[in-house]
């Protein structure tokens, strides 16, 4: 994830690392990996959520088409296109996004582990 965020023009590096850091906070047990060429945050073995940039917008990739669903509408922050929040570098996304995206998604892995444990 290092090299991915290290390559990135110096205002999407910032506003990724910054994401990054609120993420780590958010689920302390996940791990960073790269997956599908971009970085991303696994949990109990499922991806959690992911970072890329586009031409001139970061993005938060939710890995989750149900919670994609549920965020529909307008959004506080960001512009959600498909699975993915976009926003602007200029204006990374708040903690309190992050949280809430991150405890929604870490709900429904736990919700799924839990149920193929059964």
């Amino acid at each position: 994830m290092d090299e991915y965020l290290a390559a990135l023009p110096e205002e999407q590096k910032t506003a990724l690392e910054s994401v990054r850091r609120m993420i780590r906070a958010a689920a302390p047990g996940a791990t960073e990996r790269i997956g599908y060429q971009i970085p991303m945050f696994e949990y109990h073995r499922n991806y959690l959520v992911g970072l890329s940039v586009t031409d001139g917008d970061c993005c938060l990739h939710l890995m989750s088409p149900p919670l994609a669903r549920q965020l529909a509408g307008p959004l506080a922050e960001g512009e959600l296109l498909g699975c993915t929040v976009h926003f602007a570098p200029e204006r990374p996304l708040s903690e309190e996004t992050v949280r809430r995206i991150v405890g929604l998604r870490t709900a429904e892995i736990d919700a799924s582990v839990f149920a193929r444990a059964r």
